[in-house]
Formats: C-alpha cells, structure tokens, sequence
C-alpha cells in the first residue's frame, strides 16, 4: 500500500474526528477513486445509507472500494462527520450520483 498525503488521505477516520484514535471499533481499509487511496474507516460510518450504496455501486469484492474522486470523498467524510444525527439526506440517490463515477 503506498503511502499518501493531505488533509483526510490515508487517515484514521472514525465518523467522530480525524486520526483520534479513540474509537474502539476496528477500524475498516476502504480504497477510493482511481489511485486507491486507503482511508481506515469505522464500521459505523460504513453503515451510513450513503456510504452503502457508493460501495454496492463500485462493485464487489473482497477490499472495500469507492468508486469517487478522492475530494470529493474527504468532502463526504467532513458532511457526514458534522451532520446532525437527525438529518436524512431527502434525496440519496442524488447525493450517491454526484459523489460516484
């Protein structure tokens, strides 16, 4: 796995803040877009609606992979993680189009 860089990239993320290692859930490998970038993910956050259905769209698979220019994902990551709890996206479809290839 090669190693790379930028605000999120190649980071611990646990749905509650970057790299905290706090969580104490097992962190997922999820690889995104066409450079494979690794983010380590918790399964919570694997679980959101959104998160499935760019996952079932990639395809399957034994590795978690997201088809989804890297930015536009790290963008993903920072909705999700400052979303209020209560707030469903009104239109999942839409959303999943815009962040899929």
């Amino acid at each position: 796995t090669r190693s790379t860089s930028s605000n999120f990239g190649s980071g611990a993320y646990s749905g509650s803040g970057l790299g905290s290692g706090s969580s104490s859930h097992k962190l997922c490998p999820v690889y995104v877009g066409k450079s494979r970038r690794q983010y380590m993910v918790s399964p919570d956050l694997l679980d959101h609606p959104l998160l499935r259905e760019l996952v079932e769209r990639s395809g399957g698979g034994e590795e978690i992979v997201i088809g989804c220019e890297v930015v536009l994902f790290e963008h993903l990551l920072w909705m999700l993680d400052n979303a209020d709890d209560d707030t469903q996206p009104e239109s999942l479809d839409e959303l999943v189009d815009f962040y899929a290839y």
